[in-house]
This record gives structure tokens, sequence and C-alpha cells, in this order.
């Protein structure tokens, strides 16, 4: 209920002190696993290099529109 502003009231607190894995041993769900056991330096084989798309469907829309003023995508 964070989006009430329940938080300012003090009924809720969405970060705690503390991570879960500071709080637990094991990780209470399945899907906290995958983040459980990270470190705390990044390793330079962790880093992934990244290749952005040069070109979007946005991109073309606004290119046709400044070629053409009567473009439409539909």
């Amino acid at each position: 209920m964070a989006f009430f502003g329940l938080t300012h009231l003090g009924y809720q607190n969405p970060v705690g002190d503390k991570l879960p894995n500071e709080l637990y041993l094991m990780p209470v769900t399945d899907n906290q696993q995958y983040g459980w056991l990270q470190s705390q330096s990044a390793e330079p084989w962790v880093q992934v290099k990244r290749y952005p798309m040069k070109n979007s469907e946005m991109t073309f829309v606004s290119e046709m529109a400044k070629i053409d003023p009567d473009f439409t995508l539909f």
C-alpha cells in the first residue's frame, strides 16, 4: 500500500535496514536464488559489452515524419 502514502504514516516500510541475504541464511523463495550470492566487486568477466540499436521503430517514424509530413504508421 505504498502508493497510498502509508509509508509516511509508518504502517509499512518497503525498504528495510538490511537486505534479505543479510537477514536469512538461505533464500526464502526460489526467485531469490539468482542474486543471493552476489559479490561486492564487479568482476571483469561479468561485464557484458552492449550494442544498442541505432535504428528502432521510433527513429523510423520520426525520420519518415521529417521526409513526408503526411506519413502515418497505420
